[in-house]
């Protein structure tokens, strides 16, 4: 079991401390409700020579230790990238919290093995997360949104993802403790954008809060 030190922020926009522990961390892959636009995800993969995945959509266990709140991720080449996803804290096999969070991962290790790729880089979150309660009831209305050195390059409604209790139900944690991460949206362009700098958010415009948060790839 991991523990994690995190923020609670309220609607009325208060911080609490709170310590998560999970013993669980799911990656999802492919997890768009407009088929068209899965299939276009699918196709910015290929032209990378990533091969198109087995089951849509996926989802790929890796290591809890990957989840990291660091400004900074190292790499060993030179097309690695992060995605914006919403991430999903789960508690006793319920919902409890969202944060959001970007799956760093090389693409050129990808082309032969997509679970290996995963696997290698942290997954990036933010210290800041919601009760899930607070936003269910606008779900859909909340924004993702990804900048790549300063470029917008990702951005949409979580009207565009499956909703929470359809990725949780197809992920299959039961009665346990696990941070699902949802599977990207779009790239702008059908593009993926490879760079230095990112940085992702959540917005969340009915209650007119955010969180974000950055990270820079240092070539090691």
């Amino acid at each position: 079991m991991r523990r994690i030190e995190l923020l609670l922020q309220s609607h009325e926009g208060d911080i609490y401390p709170i310590l998560f522990e999970f013993d669980k961390l799911l990656l999802g892959g492919w997890t768009g409700r407009n088929r068209e636009e899965v299939l276009a995800h699918i196709e910015e993969l290929r032209n990378l020579g990533i091969p198109e995945p087995e089951g849509v959509p996926s989802f790929f266990p890796v290591s809890c230790n990957l989840l990291d709140s660091s400004v900074r991720v190292q790499v060993i080449g030179d097309r690695t990238c992060g995605e914006v996803e919403y991430v999903l804290l789960v508690e006793g096999g319920r919902l409890k919290y969202v944060t959001v969070g970007s799956d760093h991962t090389d693409r050129d290790v990808e082309r032969s093995s997509i679970h290996l790729s995963k696997q290698l880089y942290p997954k990036v979150i933010p210290p800041l997360i919601w009760s899930y309660e607070e936003v269910r009831d606008h779900w859909d209305e909340l924004i993702l949104r990804m900048q790549v050195d300063g470029i917008l390059s990702q951005e949409s409604k979580l009207s565009s993802l499956l909703p929470p209790e359809e990725l949780l139900r197809l992920s299959g944690i039961a009665n346990e403790n696990a941070i699902i991460f949802s599977g990207s949206i779009s790239w702008i362009g059908r593009t993926l954008r490879f760079g230095r700098r990112y940085s992702f958010s959540l917005m969340d415009p009915v209650a007119g809060r955010r969180i974000g948060f950055s990270y820079e790839v240092v070539r090691i």
